[in-house]
């Protein structure tokens, strides 16, 4: 009966998420191995010069406005008034994005590119913010109007086409921008196919219910959301711009790699997906214990997976860089398990709590102290560490500033840091993952010493360890799952 329950409601949804997920995540592991394999530096380079301009100028534009179609649907029970925020809020973000690939078009008239093939390719860093901004801003309603399962699967498909097109770029002609037209070609029809989606479960969007008058309250919740993205990406981006800058572009591809950002979050993300319209609907209605509770649980279901995968991860690093990117990029090694330990501690950044409490204003000031340490931070330690210093600078300000959110997170709900955690339980979980940490890299440098295949070091030390911690707590996460589903029925 117990085991039933945990397969319905809230949990199984989160589940089920996370199942689509690991999938979409496996195949985009094969894009990525894929392309650093057979493309030349140079070229990888390329690609991650255009991805980087697309990510900066994506997280520029959004202005926010993610959390503000969350905020607004769910916080609006005015059916009509409710379709005319989002409706004005879809054409806001037309505006912003069209103007932002205009300018970003002019200013490849300007001499300056040391690459010449970005130049080439701009257009795409032109139009790909927007889309990607859209899809972002759907997404949101398609998981308020009970869809979410539908996009977990459509994610996979997506990944699996663009599987298909790498497969055959690197086969034939190994050119980015055939890999970036299909991008932008699977994105547009997504577009129409989410928004006939969801005018057929009443969620139309129109023109006609677009209303300016309604844009100064939209902005004003908006734009401080969307300075505080804007700024986070340019905290994560910062190092990469750095490097660029200082270095050159087959150091940007090396560094590229081993800063990328792992999917340890994937059950986190899955969570904060089905549960953040139910915290937002709490905060909204006054019932703030209650969102505690619901928060406390959620941030258990981040920390413990996350920090199980990230330490197997880190037992393994060489082999796990040598499996995703190549021997190539093993120098990036110091880089690429600083940037895990930086994924470890993302779940202290989630701005769930503050961003539902309609707190945007607080949420800018905090990304404002934090790229202002980040970027004296980079120059500092990239002097004194060389180019794994900026990834030490990234890592030291995630932690600063999750601190800072979550302190801030607990007060918006009249409670404290320490109701977010059960503080025993949580000091025994981090030091049973230490110990298992070094017991199991010196097992990893031992089968290493003898010559054994990476592939068989990275599959024995990561399964070991992740089923020695989920032996000692599987239970306590299933009992946090059932209690999810409680609180939320």
């Amino acid at each position: 009966m117990e085991k039933s329950k945990l397969l319905r409601g809230t949990s199984a949804d989160g589940i089920l998420l996370t199942l689509i997920k690991l999938l979409t995540i496996l195949v985009s592991f094969a894009i990525t191995r894929l392309l650093s394999e057979h493309l030349t530096e140079y070229d990888y380079g390329t690609y991650s010069q255009i991805l980087l301009i697309v990510s900066t100028v994506s997280s520029v534009t959004i202005l926010g406005m993610m959390d503000g179609v969350n905020y607004f649907f769910c916080g609006q029970r005015d059916v009509q008034l409710r379709e005319r925020y989002i409706s004005t809020l879809f054409c806001l973000q037309c505006l912003v994005g069209t103007l932002a690939g205009t300018v970003l078009m002019l200013l490849t008239l300007f001499p300056g590119f040391e690459n010449p093939e970005v130049r080439k390719l701009m257009i795409f860093a032109a139009v790909l913010p927007l889309l990607q901004n859209l899809l972002s801003m759907i997404q949101i309603l398609l998981v308020s109007v009970g869809k979410a399962k539908m996009l977990a699967a459509r994610n996979l498909l997506i990944a699996l086409l663009r599987l298909l097109v790498v497969i055959i770029v690197v086969m034939r002609s190994k050119n980015v921008a055939v890999i970036l037209i299909t991008t932008l070609l699977l994105d547009v029809s997504q577009v129409f196919f989410f928004l006939f989606i969801l005018r057929r479960n009443q969620c139309g969007i129109s023109l006609k219910k677009v209303t300016p008058r309604l844009a100064k309250q939209i902005l004003i919740y908006c734009v401080p959301m969307g300075l505080f993205i804007m700024i986070n990406t340019l905290n994560r981006d910062l190092d990469k711009y750095l490097i660029l800058w200082l270095t050159d572009t087959e150091t940007l591809a090396l560094y590229t790699n081993a800063s990328k950002m792992l999917p340890f979050d994937v059950i986190m993300s899955s969570f904060c997906t089905v549960l953040l319209p139910q915290i937002t609907q709490r905060i909204a209605a006054g019932e703030k214990k209650k969102a505690t509770e619901l928060y406390k649980l959620f941030l258990e279901i981040a920390y413990i997976p996350t920090t199980i995968m990230c330490c197997a991860v880190l037992a393994a690093a060489p082999q796990t860089m040598e499996l995703l990117y190549s021997a190539k990029y093993l120098d990036g090694l110091p880089i690429f398990c600083v940037y895990v330990f930086v994924d470890m501690l993302r779940f202290m950044n989630i701005t769930l709590i503050l961003s539902a409490a309609g707190k945007t204003k607080k949420l800018f000031l905090f990304g404002l102290v934090s790229l202002a340490a980040n970027f004296l931070l980079n120059f500092l330690l990239y002097y004194l560490l060389g180019i794994v210093g900026p990834a030490v600078a990234t890592l030291l300000v995630t932690f600063g500033s999750g601190l800072l959110i979550l302190g801030s997170g607990a007060r918006e709900l009249d409670s404290r840091l320490s109701h977010f955690f059960d503080l025993k339980y949580f000091l025994v979980f981090l030091a049973e993952n230490v110990a298992a940490l070094v017991l199991f890299s010196l097992l990893r440098q031992w089968l290493q010493n003898r010559g054994v295949h990476y592939l068989v070091i990275l599959a024995a030390i990561c399964v070991l360890y992740c089923g020695v911690m989920l032996l000692l707590h599987a239970r306590h996460l299933i009992y946090t799952l059932k209690q999810v589903n409680k609180t939320t029925s």
